[in-house]
C-alpha cells in the first residue's frame, strides 16, 4: 500500500452525525491503512474570512471539506478560483440530514410564514429548509431567516440556544441537534429527507487537488467507503466512536441518532438524485446552469467500489457525467 507524505485535513463546521463514517474511518485506522495521515478539524464559530483552510494549504496540507453536501455550490456562488473551488468526490448518505423542529404550537411547515427560522444561510440547512417551505406553499422570502453561520460555539448549537430561549419559531438542524431540539419541547415537522433522495455528506476537495493528487483522493474515497460500511453494520462500536467525537450528547441520544440515520450511509448511486440537487441549488442560489460534473466527480467512487468489491451495479449515466469533466475544468481555468 502506498504511503502518502502529505498531511491531510478534513474540516467541518460542527459535529453532525453524518460525519460518523469519517469518524469511524479515522478511529478504526482505515485512513492510516490507506497510507494517509489524516487530522479531523472542527472549524467552529468563526467568520468565513478567518477560515484556516487557506493557512493549511500554504503549509502544504491537503484539505477536504465534510460534510461535502454544499461546499461545491458555495464555491460557484462565491466565484472562487480552482485552488479554492470544491468538487464532491464522494457522497455517503442518500437523504439530507437536516430536520425541521418547531415550537410546539406549530403543527406543520405551512404555518411558518412570518416566523423566525434558524439555519446556515450559506449551507445545506437553509436549502433543506427552503425545499420544505416551497413544498408547503410558503415563499422562503416570507420567513425571517436567522443566520447561524460563523456564530459561536458552532452553527448548530447557536441555533439550539436561540430555540431553547424561544427566540426562534423553528430550526433546521442535523442529527443529533434536531433530536436535542425535540428534547427541548419542539415538534418534528416534515423535512426534506422525508420528500425525496438527495446526495449528502461525504467529502469535497479542490480542483487543484483532484488534478494534482488523484491517487491520494482515491485513497480518501476508499477509506471513507470503508468507514460508511462499518458504521452502518456495527452499532455499538460506531456509537462509541460517535461519543468520542460528538462530546455534547448522551449515549441514549447517540443510539437514537444511529437508529434513524445508519441506513442512509453508503454510496449514492442514483444519478437523478444528483441532478435534482444541482437543480435545487441552481434555482435557489441563482447559479449559472452547469451540468452535474461541475459539482460531482464519480470516477473515484467507481474505482474504489470496484477495488473494495462493493460495486453491485453502476449507471452508465455516471460515466457520461464524468466525460463532461474535461470541458468543465477547462472552463474553470479560463
Amino acid at each position: 500500500m502506498k504511503s502518502f507524505g502529505e498531511k491531510v485535513v478534513i474540516y467541518g463546521p460542527a459535529y453532525p452525525m453524518n460525519l460518523t463514517p469519517l469518524w469511524v474511518a479515522h478511529d478504526k485506522g482505515f485512513f492510516r491503512e490507506e497510507g494517509l495521515d489524516v487530522t479531523l478539524e472542527a472549524v467552529l464559530g468563526i467568520p468565513d474570512a478567518q477560515h484556516p483552510r487557506h493557512k493549511w494549504r500554504k503549509v502544504g496540507k491537503v484539505v477536504f471539506a465534510s460534510p461535502g453536501g454544499s461546499p461545491m455550490f458555495r464555491s460557484v456562488r462565491e466565484k472562487r478560483g480552482p485552488e479554492d473551488s470544491d468538487i464532491n468526490v464522494i457522497s455517503i448518505a442518500d437523504r439530507t440530514a437536516h430536520v425541521f423542529v418547531a415550537q410546539p404550537h406549530i403543527e406543520d411547515p405551512s404555518q411558518l410564514k412570518g416566523k423566525r427560522l434558524g439555519a446556515d444561510r450559506k449551507g445545506g440547512s437553509s436549502i433543506d429548509a427552503t425545499i420544505v417551505l416551497r413544498h408547503f406553499g410558503v415563499d422562503p422570502d416570507d420567513v425571517t431567516w436567522v443566520d447561524s453561520r460563523g456564530k459561536p460555539p458552532d452553527t448548530e448549537r447557536y441555533r439550539l440556544s436561540l430555540f431553547e430561549k424561544g427566540e426562534l419559531d423553528a430550526v433546521c438542524c442535523d442529527p443529533p441537534h434536531w433530536n436535542v431540539a425535540v428534547r427541548m419541547g419542539g415538534r418534528r415537522l416534515t423535512s426534506a429527507r422525508d420528500l425525496f433522495a438527495l446526495p449528502e455528506a461525504g467529502l469535497s476537495t479542490t480542483i487543484d487537488v483532484i488534478e494534482q493528487k488523484p491517487e491520494l483522493v482515491l485513497a480518501m474515497v476508499r477509506a471513507t467507503l470503508r468507514g460508511a460500511e462499518f458504521a452502518r453494520l456495527n452499532q455499538q462500536e460506531t456509537i462509541d466512536c460517535v461519543l468520542r467525537h460528538q462530546i455534547h450528547i448522551s449515549h441514549e441520544l447517540a443510539e437514537i441518532a444511529w437508529e434513524e440515520d445508519h441506513n442512509d450511509w453508503g454510496p449514492v448511486l442514483d444519478i437523478s438524485a444528483y441532478e435534482r440537487k444541482v437543480g435545487i441549488y441552481t434555482r435557489e442560489w441563482n447559479l449559472p446552469e452547469y451540468p452535474v460534473a461541475k459539482y460531482y466527480r464519480f470516477d473515484f467512487l467507481k474505482q474504489a467500489l470496484c477495488e473494495l468489491k462493493l460495486l453491485r451495479s453502476w449507471d452508465p449515466a455516471f460515466d457520461a457525467s464524468d466525460a463532461k469533466l474535461a470541458g468543465v475544468l477547462a472552463a474553470c481555468a479560463t
